[in-house]
């Protein structure tokens, strides 16, 4: 047993005073004669023996009745496992304002019982503590320590949000506050759902300094079902084409679900619909095929119906469709009239060129294909533009020169692509093509079919580059004849021939242009889909040579909330950081000087989306074997401020010891008040 107030217990020096009055009170006995004592016959006879023993029995209870009083103001309790009395506390409390917890309870909402339940943690303890608030939105308020008064008022101003950060994230931004406090006693409250995707007691980590208490909040059984992706099965984006778009729906509740139909909107206007089945717990990927028929940024949105839980019930996604693809050719000298037969004349591609003696660098910004046609050299400006242009997301197609300086080994090599070895003088056939690659794929009647296929008279050997190159074209020899190397966001295309009669028939060849015309159309630069809010913080624009230099903002096409975004520019791209500033999901307007140079979408996190959360008896025995000091409170408490002081300090036992002193004093009261009084009886 311990004591919050050990100072107050000199106050047992108060027994000494019952006890003197004991030893200087003594009753002195007398002898009285009597004549005649029949008029006492029926009073009991008082010893001296039984007035010793009921005055011991008095004095007993006094002493009894002030040492029990004067514990009860020492405050005395059994102390909590491992605990140590320490003054000043630093009070954690993480409230749960996540989107699940915006389902009803028995009497609310699960946020508004979680808030009651911190207030009333909150009051528990003393106004010398400090407190430190966290919730999912991350403000900068609560990146500071708090008094009890300013914790109060916070917890008043906790709403709903479409935030969602993991345990690990959370447990950092709470790390960081703390760090300001100088109290060395810690607690932590967890106040939430519980819910199994965001939560692992394994991350929490507890010393003896630290103690850690979860208070699961009652939740009933809840069904829900979500859209959680969606992407294309093709890049190509061009009026006329049919394209496919995949959506991924997940049933998250405990019943099987028929026929729930899926609704694609595509600037407004319903594009296809489709019925899907949906066991419970699974998901399914459902197709949606049509045409593209409008240029420009397309805003589309998939669509079900799940009441009562809603934010995953619309996904919203952007993309580009393009009327022409943007290409500049890179020469040594006069322009290569195949080329300009294959992209100048067709109205599919903005094709223009350029000797590469005299590259206009800002027509890059623009551009979506670069060619490099029998270049022999690269200066350090060309070579240094053109990495950023990769980098950014284009494409660029390399045909070799006769003779290539030590530039292009360097310029290569410093993109991870591959390079151009010695210059092979022997004639060989192309013994295959890749017709799974998309500059192939859905292009040929009958893949099985044999071809016709290019010779070459002679080749450049390519060898080297990273991981993940795709050959598209293979010559006898093994050797690649058309090959794909990623770089980032871009791409680097390298022939081992040239356009020119010298290397062969290729260039005049079936199969190479139509490899070389899917390169041309499925190379415009295409951006994110969607973002996510509370994850996807950042994304980059092109930036167009005619963009002008005004300032970018963004603005909510349904709330009209318009900021302002941290910008960088990154080559031939813009970046553009959200800082949380973005809380709904919906589309965005990207502004340049009043005008929309393009539109974003944004979507609520599909982590809340499963509901399934821990039970208090799962938390319980998790607790237990995770060996930190973690303990479980009930939300179901009626005084759930009382469990939580008392797992935190123990046992009180200072009202036990307040009765047993009234009882004392109530039995003096009894022992002086009815002790050997005289038994007498009326007589009739």
């Amino acid at each position: 047993m311990a004591f919050s107030n050990p100072l107050l217990l000199f106050g047992l020096f108060a027994i000494l005073v019952p006890i003197l009055i004991h030893l200087f009170n003594f009753r002195r006995y007398k002898t009285i004669y009597f004549s005649n004592v029949k008029m006492l016959e029926d009073i009991k006879k008082k010893t001296r023996r039984e007035q010793t023993i009921q005055q011991l029995v008095v004095l007993a209870l006094r002493i009894f009745g002030i040492a029990a009083l004067v514990l009860a103001f020492a405050q005395p309790y059994i102390p909590a496992k491992g605990q140590k009395n320490k003054h000043g506390n630093l009070i954690t409390v993480f409230l749960d304002n996540s989107y699940s917890m915006g389902a009803h309870s028995e009497n609310s909402a699960l946020l508004y019982d979680a808030t009651d339940a911190a207030k009333a943690i909150v009051n528990a303890f003393d106004f010398s503590d400090d407190f430190v608030l966290t919730t999912h939105d991350f403000s900068g308020e609560e990146s500071h320590i708090l008094n009890r008064d300013q914790m109060l008022e916070m917890l008043d101003k906790v709403q709903i949000s479409p935030n969602s950060h993991s345990l690990r994230e959370i447990l950092a931004f709470e790390q960081n506050t703390c760090a300001n406090s100088q109290k060395s006693n810690i607690v932590h409250y967890y106040i939430s759902d519980f819910q199994k995707n965001n939560f692992s007691i394994s991350q929490l980590k507890s010393d003896s300094n630290t103690t850690t208490f979860l208070v699961p909040m009652p939740v009933e059984e809840r069904s829900n079902v979500g859209i959680d992706s969606c992407w294309f099965l093709s890049p190509i984006f061009k009026v006329g084409n049919q394209v496919t778009l995949m959506a991924r729906v997940h049933n998250y509740g405990s019943k099987d679900l028929n026929m729930l139909p899926v609704k694609l909107y595509v600037n407004d206007k319903q594009k296809a619909i489709a019925a899907i089945d949906l066991k419970a717990g699974d998901y399914m990927d459902c197709r949606m095929t049509y045409n593209v028929d409008e240029t420009g940024t397309q805003c589309a949105r998939l669509v079900i119906e799940d009441a009562p839980i809603t934010f995953d019930d619309q996904l919203f996604f952007t993309y580009n469709v393009t009327d022409n693809t943007n290409i500049i050719a890179i020469q040594e000298k006069d322009n290569n009239r195949f080329l300009q037969s294959l992209y100048g004349k067709d109205s599919v591609f903005n094709y223009q060129t350029m000797p590469y003696t005299q590259v206009n660098y800002s027509l890059l910004k623009g551009c979506d294909v670069v060619i490099l046609s029998e270049v022999p050299k690269l200066s350090s400006g060309l070579a240094d533009e053109l990495t950023k242009f990769v980098k950014s997301g284009g494409t660029l197609l390399v045909f070799p020169a006769k003779e290539m300086d030590k530039s292009w080994k360097q310029f290569l090599g410093n993109l991870g692509a591959g390079t151009y070895g010695a210059l092979l003088k022997k004639e060989l056939k192309c013994s295959g093509i890749n017709t799974e690659s998309i500059y192939f794929k859905g292009a040929l009647d009958n893949p099985t079919e044999h071809l016709d296929m290019p010779v070459t008279l002679q080749h450049h050997a390519i060898s080297g580059g990273q991981n993940g190159s795709e050959t598209v074209m293979l010559l006898e020899d093994g050797s690649p004849m058309l090959s794909v190397y990623p770089v980032e966001k871009g791409k680097v295309i390298l022939s081992a021939v040239a356009l020119i009669d010298e290397y062969g028939n290729a260039h005049r060849h079936a199969l190479e242009f139509v490899a070389l015309h899917n390169i041309g159309i499925m190379s415009a630069i295409q951006g994110k889909l969607y973002n996510i809010i509370g994850i996807d913080q950042m994304q980059t624009i092109p930036l167009r040579s005619n963009s002008g230099d005004g300032s970018i903002s963004i603005k909510s096409r349904r709330t009209k909330f318009e900021f302002i975004p941290e910008q960088r520019s990154l080559g031939n791209e813009t970046a553009l950081y959200f800082h949380d500033q973005v809380q709904e999901g919906g589309f965005y307007d990207i502004l340049k000087d009043g005008a929309i140079i393009g539109t974003l979408a944004f979507n609520q996190n599909r982590r809340e989306s499963d509901l399934s959360c821990y039970s208090e008896s799962e938390l319980k025995k998790m607790a237990r074997s995770s060996g930190n000091n973690i303990d479980v409170i009930s939300a179901n408490t009626k005084n759930i401020a009382k469990t939580a002081t008392d797992k935190l300090n123990g046992k009180p036992l200072w009202l036990l010891f307040l009765i047993l002193s009234l009882l004392c004093f109530l039995a003096e009261i009894a022992v002086l008040r009815f002790w050997g009084k005289p038994n007498v009886k009326a007589e009739g």
